[in-house]
This record gives C-alpha cells, sequence and structure tokens, in this order.
C-alpha cells in the first residue's frame, strides 16, 4: 500500500498527468493491484476527459448518492473529505465517491462541481488525510498533485507519499533544475524520488541513455513517449479501451504502439520495484 505522488517543478509542459494515466492504467491491466488515482486540480479536466463524459459522471452520481440518502455529503472529493472528517470512511463508502474504470483494479476520484474559495481551502487541508485513507484500502494511490510549492498542501503530500515521480522533460535547462533542486532539498536528492521525462522524443540527442548519464543515475531513466493513438485516446475517453487493445501479452512487436507499451511497461516496473526497495530499506 503506497501513495506515488506525480509532481512536476514549475508550469512547464511535462504532460505529467498523461503519464500518470498512462502508467496507472497500464499497470491496472497487467498487474494485479488495486488503484486509486486521485486528481487535485479543480480547473482541468484532463482526467475526466481520459476515461467519461465528465457531466454524466457528476449527474450519476448525484443520483446513486440521492438513492443512499447521502446527497448531503456532496459528491467526487469533497464529499469523500467530508466522509473522512466524520470518521465513517470504510473500503466500500470510500467506492461511493469514486469512479470505477476497471473494477477491483482502477478508480478515479476528482472533483465533481465548481467549489466556492473557502470549500476549496478546506478540501486542500484535508488532502492528506484523504490520501492516508485511502492508502489502507488499495496497493497503489496515484496523485496527480498540483505543480510547484504555491499551494501549502504540496509539501504536506510530497513528505507523506512513499515515492514521487518527478516529471521532467528533455531541454537541458529542465534537467540543470533538477540537479540543483537535489542539491537545495534533501528530499529530491533521496531514493523516494524517481525522474520520469513525459513526451520522450527518441530522436532528440537528450536521449534516455545520454540524459541518464548526465544526472548520474544508476539506470536508464523513465520515460513516457510521446504516441498519437494515445494522446488521441486521451481526449476522447478512450484510454482504458487503449490499454485493453494494446495489452503486453498479445501487441504485435511490429505494431507502431509497440515500443510506447514496452516503456510504459518498463517504467511501471521502476516505480513498482523502487517501491519495494524502499520498503526493504535501500
Amino acid at each position: 500500500m503506497s501513495i506515488v505522488a506525480f509532481w512536476s517543478k514549475n508550469n512547464k509542459e511535462t504532460a505529467q498527468t498523461l503519464s500518470m494515466i498512462a502508467i496507472a492504467t497500464h499497470m491496472s491491466v497487467e498487474h494485479n493491484y488495486k488503484i486509486l488515482v486521485v486528481d487535485t486540480y479543480f480547473d482541468n479536466p484532463t482526467i475526466a476527459n481520459c476515461f467519461w463524459d465528465s457531466k454524466q459522471v457528476d449527474q450519476n452520481l448525484a443520483i446513486k448518492k440521492l438513492n443512499q440518502g447521502k446527497l448531503d455529503l456532496g459528491n467526487g472529493l469533497a464529499g469523500l473529505s467530508q466522509l473522512v472528517s466524520s470518521g465513517k470512511e470504510t473500503p466500500e463508502a470510500i467506492k461511493d465517491y469514486t469512479k470505477v474504470i476497471f473494477k477491483n483494479r482502477l478508480e478515479i476520484i476528482t472533483k465533481n462541481k465548481a467549489q466556492s474559495p473557502a470549500d476549496q481551502a478546506k478540501l486542500e487541508a484535508g488532502f492528506v488525510d484523504i490520501l492516508k485513507t485511502a492508502n489502507r484500502y488499495y496497493d497503489y494511490v496515484f496523485v496527480d498533485l498540483q505543480k510547484g510549492f504555491d499551494k501549502p498542501f504540496v509539501k504536506d503530500v510530497l513528505q507523506i507519499s512513499d515515492l514521487i515521480v518527478l516529471n521532467l522533460t528533455q531541454r537541458l535547462v529542465d534537467l540543470d533544475e533538477y540537479t540543483e533542486l537535489k542539491e537545495k532539498n534533501e528530499l529530491f536528492a533521496s531514493n523516494k524520488v524517481l525522474p520520469l521525462i513525459g513526451r520522450y522524443d527518441r530522436f532528440s540527442k537528450y536521449s534516455k541513455k545520454n540524459i541518464s548519464r548526465y544526472l548520474g543515475l544508476k539506470g536508464e531513466i523513465s520515460v513516457v513517449s510521446y504516441n498519437t493513438l494515445f494522446f488521441e485516446s486521451a481526449s476522447e475517453g478512450m484510454v482504458s479501451n487503449y490499454f485493453l487493445k494494446f495489452r503486453m501479452s498479445i501487441i504485435d512487436s511490429s505494431d507502431r504502439n509497440a515500443l510506447f507499451i514496452s516503456e510504459i511497461t518498463s517504467s511501471t516496473e521502476d516505480i513498482i520495484n523502487r517501491i519495494k526497495a524502499l520498503q526493504m530499506g535501500f
């Protein structure tokens, strides 16, 4: 049971959210894990667009909770926050506030309606408790964490996370910023941090091998390449279908998606193996 925070130091485009979704979905398809994805953004529909029509989900959730007599608790993250505060959380109760993608494998929780500034601040203050509670019931809790350090809760979530997937680009300035971050903040110099390149371009001179050598990494850096079909699926609510269609066990090596799936598989294994090593004290 581990909390994995996907995070970037600044607001540059690192494909953080889609990298997390690709890895979480692939892991849920290929491994026997229960995974919860938590969205900490209030104005970014990326995760919702990956899997479903968000308006329809809001309507279905409201109807579901009305039938259960729970509508007064709210829905999505807001509802779960109140549930955790009330001390009434159970695995079954938490599921009432999630959207199931794959039964007993992958669930998503996000905000389902606009929050007032006061409600948003209250929810942000409760993120740590929400994650700790969810971590009791899921094998992995993947967190799409707001970028930078502007929000106070970000540092708290980074501290309690079992692993921080630090999202980078192939630009030299970003690689240097990562080195500087490790020098100034001991948290990011620890094995708890796993750097990952999103929208990786294999034709760049800043290849996995060269970047790993430049950063002084022991193995090759984790990557998620740009893949046209995946990115299209992510805007059409079809990500789950994509990973079911291109499973490791059935995809042909000549398929143009094979390399992308291979890299996702490798990055997934990097996360699993790093967490296992940390749990063993390495």
